[in-house]
């Protein structure tokens, strides 16, 4: 069962979203998905709309959604910032916190990529809200992800202009001046005190984000954390061996320490 949403965000830009539900049950546990830099609440091919739907079957709620200026939510994308998307998740958990259905003692959180690094700081925020976590290629590069767009030419343009272009896209410089304020490993340090437990998947060949940032969030959150390399993946998963190795671990994961089946 699919539902669709509408959630303002503290800047008053309307967030899009919608919510897998399972047909049977009265309450359900959820998990909220945040998705990657320049993505969008469907996933590179489709991927967060598959595990959404995997997660349906086993009786677990799915809430994607798009940040502002990504998808179909308002806003400008040029105006990103990943304090902003940490913002815009925290205007999504309090709507799934009105939900009826929800289980809420129960509430965990799913980033892929940039999302990955966003869902790290809001399960940092919300120490007793989200109880586990599944963090799919996370990207606790950002900055340097910024900042490695500004050579050569483009630095000269940036420095004239105050924006880098990614592809078709504009960001202003205040995506990079806001990303040099987060080192995503502090907030790991902290993590340990959750409940509950932590998902990392990886693929070997990430040219994105090294698989070496995921070793070291399962070193700094040892007991807590499972890692799952995918040999030979790419930052996407990009062929069905690959997305199912990434869809298997996160089935796995859900049954034992979400769904509890």
């Amino acid at each position: 069962m699919v539902e669709n949403f509408e959630v303002k965000n503290k800047d008053g830009n309307i967030l899009r979203g919608i919510i897998n539900k399972p047909t049977t049950g009265d309450k359900f546990p959820c998990v909220v998905f945040c998705h990657g830099f320049m993505g969008n609440k469907l996933g590179h091919n489709f991927m967060l709309v598959k595990i959404a739907r995997i997660l349906e079957k086993i009786g677990v709620v799915s809430v994607r959604f798009d940040f502002a200026g990504s998808g179909e939510s308002d806003g400008n994308f040029a105006n990103l910032t990943v304090s902003g998307e940490i913002e815009d998740c925290d205007s999504v958990l309090n709507y799934v916190n009105s939900i009826d259905y929800i289980d809420k003692s129960n509430m965990n959180i799913l980033g892929f990529s940039m999302g990955g690094a966003v869902a790290v700081a809001v399960a940092h925020n919300h120490l007793h809200v989200i109880r586990n976590l599944i963090l799919i290629s996370p990207a606790f590069n950002m900055c340097d992800i910024f900042i490695n767009e500004v050579r050569g030419s483009k630095l000269e343009k940036f420095l004239h202009t105050g924006y880098i272009e990614f592809e078709n896209n504009r960001l202003y410089k205040s995506a990079v001046e806001d990303a040099f304020n987060y080192n995503f490993f502090d907030y790991l340090k902290e993590m340990g005190k959750i409940d509950g437990k932590v998902l990392i998947v990886h693929g070997t060949e990430d040219e994105s984000v090294p698989p070496l940032y995921s070793e070291r969030i399962k070193k700094i959150l040892a007991d807590t954390a499972f890692l799952k390399f995918v040999p030979g993946a790419d930052h996407c998963y990009s062929s069905l061996a690959y997305f199912k190795q990434a869809a298997d671990s996160i089935v796995d994961f859900t049954k034992k320490y979400i769904a509890d089946i």
